[in-house]
C-alpha cells in the first residue's frame, strides 16, 4: 500500500481504512470461494474439475500420510471415471488417480487408495474415494547401504550420513531417488529410448529435492542429525530426526502456471518437489509459553550436560520481528508466534480440547549385556592366568578350561547395565512420585545404542500437552499456506485454557490442519496443536519411540 504523504493526515487515515475495507474484503472472497479440486491420471493429464459434490475431507497432517475423501453422485462422469479402473487402463490414461485440492494457498494432492459406491434409502448412488496425500511416496523408499552400488554388492555396511538435519535427511532421500531414476543399474521401461538412460538430467524425475547446501543449513542453525540405515525405510530412518529438531516436511506437487519452486528449477508437470523446514526455531530461540499479562516469553533449548534431557532457558533478546510490522504479510516467525487463540474470548474458536499429560518416572535403565570388549577382556586374563598357573604346576596350558567354566559366573556382569537419573524432573516430583522404568533396546550397555534408548526413556516419559481446537478461517487468524495464510501444519501457535486465572499461554507446533467442506460451507478448519499421539500408555509410547530411534543403528555391530 501506497500513502500519499503531500495530503492531510485525516486523508491519509482515509486511505488507510479503505485500503484495510478492501483486503478485508478480497480475504472473505477467497474464503467464501470453494476449493479447487482437479482429478488427474496417471501421465497428471487433467481429467476432471468436479465443482459439485456432496461432502469432503482433507487433512495436511505434519510429517506423516494424511487421509482425504471425496463424496461424489455416481451419476457425475468425475466419478464413474474414477471407478473406472478398467476403462482408464484401456483407454491408456494409467491405472492411477491423482488429485490435487488447492485452498487459501495451501495444494493437498495425493492418490486415490480405494472407491465406494452406495445406493442410499432414497434410492441415489454415491460414490466415496479415499486419498492418501503424497507423503506416502515417501514412505515407499528404502535407504540402503550403498545406494550408488548394484544389491548384489553392497559396501560398506551401513549407510551412515552426518551433518545439518535438513541437508542430511534431504541428501539421504536424493540418493534413494538417483537410485530410482538415474537407470545406472535399473534397466529403463524402454531399453531403445536414450532419454531414459540420462543420469544427471532430473527434468523428467517425478519426486525431485529442493536445493539446499550444506553451508546454508549450518548458517540456518539446523540441529545436526545422522541417518543410519541397513536397507531400511526411509520414514522410520529419518522420523526420529525430525521429532527430535521439530523440523516439518514440505511437499507441494508443480503444477503449470505455478511459480518456480527455485529461481531457474526446470520441471515436468506433476512432480513433486521435497523441501524440509524448521518452523520450531527451539535450538535458536522461541516461545513455548507466558501469560496473557506478561506476554510471551521466548526460551533456548539447551541440553544438559549428560545430552540426555534438555531445559528451557529464557532469552533475552526478544525483539518483535520485523516481518510483523510489515502491511500485507502474513506469517507466523517461530522465535516469537503472532497467532494466539483464547478459548470463549477468541470469536474464531468453535470447540477446544485440552490434554495435559505430566511426567513420569525419574529414572531410566538399561542394558543387558557388558559393553564391548569387556568380557573379551576377563575371558583373556582368566585364559591367560590359567596357562601360567597350569604351566607352572607342569600340568599343561588349562586356560581354555577353567575359562569355559567361569564364563557363566562373570559374562555381562560387569558393566552390563545403566542407569540414569533426572535430577531435574526427581527434584520437581515431589515426595511420591514415580521411580524408574527400565527399556529395553540396548543390547550393550555404555555404547550409542545405549545412550540413545536413555534419552528416548527420558523423551517418552516427559511432560506434554496438546490442544484441539476447531476455528473458523479469518477469524482473527487466516488459515492457509505460502503467504495467504498466517498459519499451517508446522507454525508455532498459542491457546489458553477456557477459565484458566492464570491466563497461561501455551505454545506448541500444529500438527494437523483439516479441510472439511460441504456444498454450502468452504471455511471449516480445524487445528490440532501439539501432538495427539502423543496420548498413549506411557510403556506403548515408551517402546515405539525406542523402535524408531534403535531400529536406525542396530545393525552396526559395535552400537
Amino acid at each position: 500500500m501506497t500513502v500519499d504523504t503531500s495530503t492531510s493526515l485525516a486523508v491519509q487515515c482515509k486511505q488507510v481504512i479503505a485500503h484495510v475495507k478492501a483486503t478485508k474484503r478480497s480475504e472473505r472472497q477467497r474464503i467464501d470461494e470453494p476449493q479447487l479440486i482437479r482429478l488427474w491420471d496417471g501421465e497428471y493429464l487433467l481429467q476432471h474439475v468436479p465443482r459439485v459434490f456432496d461432502e469432503d475431507s482433507f487433512e495436511f497432517v505434519d510429517n506423516d500420510t494424511g487421509p482425504g475423501m471425496l463424496k461424489l453422485p455416481f451419476s457425475m462422469p468425475a466419478a464413474r471415471w474414477i471407478k473406472d479402473m478398467k476403462g482408464r487402463i484401456d483407454r491408456g490414461e494409467k491405472r492411477t488417480v491423482n488429485i490435487t485440492v488447492d485452498k487459501n494457498g495451501a495444494r493437498w494432492d495425493g492418490k486415490l487408495a480405494d472407491c465406494t459406491v452406495e445406493e442410499t434409502e432414497d434410492g441415489d448412488q454415491i460414490l466415496t474415494a479415499t486419498f492418501q496425500s503424497s507423503f506416502e511416496e515417501l514412505k515407499h523408499y528404502t535407504v540402503r547401504s550403498n545406494p550408488i552400488l548394484p544389491a548384489a554388492f553392497q559396501f560398506p555396511r551401513v549407510w551412515i550420513l552426518p551433518g545439518p538435519a535438513r541437508w542430511a535427511i534431504l541428501t539421504t532421500l536424493w540418493f534413494q531417488l538417483l537410485r530410482q531414476f538415474s537407470m545406472v543399474w535399473n534397466i529403463p521401461n524402454d531399453p531403445l529410448d536414450a532419454s531414459e538412460w540420462n543420469p544427471t538430467d532430473m527434468h523428467n524425475w517425478s519426486v525431485v529435492i529442493k536445493p539446499l547446501s550444506f553451508v546454508d543449513d549450518m548458517a540456518a542453525g539446523t540441529i545436526w542429525g545422522m541417518p543410519i540405515s541397513r536397507w531400511q525405510n526411509f520414514y522410520n530412518v529419518v522420523k526420529p530426526i525430525l521429532d527430535d529438531g521439530e523440523l516439518s516436511f514440505r511437499l507441494r506437487r508443480y503444477l503449470d502456471g505455478d511459480p518456480p519452486p527455485w529461481p531457474g528449477a526446470n520441471l515436468r508437470h506433476g512432480t513433486l518437489v521435497v523441501d524440509i523446514v524448521d518452523n520450531s526455531g527451539i535450538y535458536i530461540g522461541t516461545s513455548h509459553g507466558g501469560t496473557i499479562a506478561d506476554g510471551l516469553v521466548r526460551t533456548v533449548a539447551e541440553f544438559t550436560e549428560d545430552l540426555l534431557d534438555s531445559v528451557l532457558e529464557p532469552a533475552t533478546d526478544t525483539e518483535m520481528p520485523a516481518g510483523y510490522l510489515t502491511g500485507g504479510l502474513k506469517l507466523t516467525v517461530p522465535r516469537l508466534p503472532y497467532a494466539v487463540y483464547r478459548p470463549g474470548i477468541s470469536p474464531g474458536v468453535v470447540s477446544a480440547k485440552f490434554v495435559d499429560t505430566p511426567a513420569t518416572a525419574g529414572h531410566v535403565g538399561t542394558g543387558g549385556h557388558s559393553m564391548p570388549g569387556v568380557n573379551e577382556l576377563i575371558s583373556a586374563g582368566i585364559q591367560a592366568a590359567g596357562d601360567i598357573i597350569g604351566n607352572q604346576l607342569q600340568i599343561g596350558s588349562i586356560g581354555g578350561s577353567v575359562d569355559t567354566l567361569l564364563k557363566p559366573f562373570y559374562e555381562d556382569t560387569v558393566l552390563a547395565w545403566m542407569w540414569l537419573k533426572n535430577v531435574l524432573r526427581t527434584s520437581q516430583g515431589g515426595f511420591s512420585q514415580y521411580f524408574e522404568i527400565q527399556q529395553d533396546g540396548a543390547d550393550k550397555a555404555y555404547t550409542l545404542s545405549s545412550l540413545m534408548v536413555l534419552r528416548a526413556g527420558m523423551w517418552a516419559t516427559r511432560t506434554w500437552f496438546s490442544h484441539e481446537i476447531e476455528i473458523r478461517d479469518q477469524a482473527p487468524f487466516l488459515v492457509g499456506d505460502n503467504g495467504l495464510g498466517h498459519l499451517f501444519t508446522g507454525s508455532r501457535v498459542g491457546a489458553t485454557l477456557p477459565g484458566d486465572p492464570t491466563g497461561e499461554i501455551k505454545v506448541d507446533r500444529i500438527s494437523k490442519v483439516v479441510l472439511s467442506c460441504d456444498r454450502d460451507h468452504f471455511d471449516n478448519w480445524k487445528i490440532t496443536i501439539g501432538d495427539d499421539k502423543k496420548n498413549l500408555d506411557p510403556a506403548v509410547r515408551a517402546m515405539q519411540r525406542i523402535q524408531e530411534l534403535f531400529g536406525a543403528v542396530h545393525d552396526l555391530g559395535a552400537f
